[in-house]
């Protein structure tokens, strides 16, 4: 018999920025594979708005969403936005329509500030969420995961492991 745990009533957010696809779809993996009841979003910086001009390329964030959807077997919302402080971006996952709501015939994400904004809103300080719009900037991907404070601990040691063991092995290989 397994013992209930109690969960926190309290929604936290986890977020890191990974400077290349592939280390951000393997820490989506990581964390659709926990059994927790995490929402799990993307954002990254991309060249174009028209998806249709480079389908398939990893930088319009069309072949991340594809990827994702096929692990969780439920499509993912996907859209685009120009924010003049960042460029093209794109946004996957439950936090879409946050970036996109409409604020006097903009959306909050193509607002200078709103990106900034969206991510303080969520409860992230302010060192870090000047540090990821940055990252934004010349390219990285945020990666955005909401979930029960307990829930998000966990995943925060898991993600924290995941990364020593990386490290070990990147500085093995080195030598």
């Amino acid at each position: 018999m397994k013992a209930k745990i109690a969960k926190s009533a309290h929604k936290h957010v986890f977020s890191k920025i990974y400077l290349d696809s592939f280390h951000i779809l393997e820490a989506a993996e990581i964390i659709i594979n926990e059994s927790a009841d995490y929402k799990l979003s993307i954002l990254g910086k991309t060249n174009i708005l028209n998806s249709a001009q480079n389908k398939g390329q990893i930088n319009t964030g069309i072949a991340i969403k594809d990827h994702l959807s096929k692990i969780i077997k439920v499509a993912m919302e996907c859209d685009y936005f120009y924010n003049p402080e960042i460029g093209y971006i794109f946004i996957i996952g439950p936090l879409t329509s946050i970036f996109l709501n409409d604020l006097e015939g903009k959306t909050l994400g193509a607002i200078s500030a709103g990106p900034y904004g969206i991510l303080r809103g969520l409860g992230i300080s302010p060192k870090e969420a000047t540090a990821h719009i940055e990252a934004l900037k010349i390219g990285g991907y945020l990666l955005i995961v909401r979930g029960y404070d307990n829930d998000i601990d966990t995943l925060e040691n898991v993600m924290d492991i995941k990364a020593r063991k990386i490290e070990r092995l990147t500085s093995i290989l080195k030598h």
